[in-house]
């Protein structure tokens, strides 16, 4: 309670985090953000692009490998495994191996098979630094709520199944009729984890893209440190912090 509380105070000052005396700015930070930091306004914007499409896929990548992993097939449990195993690593550890991987692996593959596609600068403009971030995101998530999704499916009872089956229901009305109004709860603590992890991402952009370039792939949680971290604007920082905790709490 006392760093939270404390953080309020120091957005309303022009603290630089050294110094041992703070100059009382009142809402002058907050105007500066509203009105003057561009920089923020774009971090926040590509947050938001950044979650809703993260959050879509992962989830329905989660879900299809959730219903087919709930089959009776001898793969299952190596498949949970491998699926859910970039979930466990490190984001700062994968940001770093795939940065690999598309700067020198990629470009590799691409001499050996001919395929152009695959000599692209991924993390060297904007729009393919945005693609990149997402792809190793979903690839990261899928893991996690494919297990949220298989306990779900696993809850329901069989004779439900069974007397769709019997009513000569088809497979996607089984699905979409019966199994999916039925783990609507993994549903939604799906998407509430997939969009507030999202949203407050940092490790894995800050090290695969460092935001680059140009700040193109910076989220509001790398902002947020480099305005409080690099630039020892605390005041900024901290004021900054707090409207990026009341849009987190109305996503909650």
């Amino acid at each position: 309670l006392f760093p939270f509380i404390y953080s309020v105070v120091i957005s309303f000052t022009n603290w630089d985090g050294i110094s041992s005396e703070m100059t009382w700015a009142g809402l002058q930070n907050y105007i500066r953000i509203f009105t003057q930091d561009t920089d923020f306004r774009n971090a926040f914007n590509f947050s938001i692009r950044i979650t809703v499409v993260t959050s879509l896929f992962s989830n329905i990548f989660g879900l299809f490998f959730a219903v087919l992993l709930t089959k009776k097939l001898h793969i299952c449990p190596f498949g949970r495994t491998a699926l859910l195993l970039p979930n466990i690593m490190s984001g700062v550890i994968l940001g770093y191996i795939w940065q690999f991987i598309f700067t020198r692996g990629f470009s590799s593959l691409g001499d050996f098979l001919g395929w152009d596609i695959l000599q692209l600068s991924w993390l060297g403009t904007p729009g393919t630094a945005f693609w990149g971030i997402a792809l190793v995101s979903i690839w990261q998530w899928t893991g996690y709520t494919m297990i949220i999704y298989v306990a779900g499916i696993n809850s329901i009872s069989t004779e439900v199944w069974e007397a769709a089956m019997l009513d000569g229901a088809t497979g996607f009305q089984r699905f979409f009729r019966v199994t999916l109004p039925l783990i609507m709860p993994s549903v939604t603590i799906c998407v509430f984890w997939t969009v507030v992890r999202a949203f407050t991402m940092f490790d894995l952009p800050f090290a695969l893209t460092g935001g680059g370039p140009f700040r193109s792939s910076e989220t509001i949680s790398m902002n947020l440190y480099t305005e409080a971290f690099t630039r020892n604007n605390y005041g900024l920082g901290s004021a900054k912090a707090m409207l990026f905790f009341v849009a987190i709490l109305i996503i909650a």
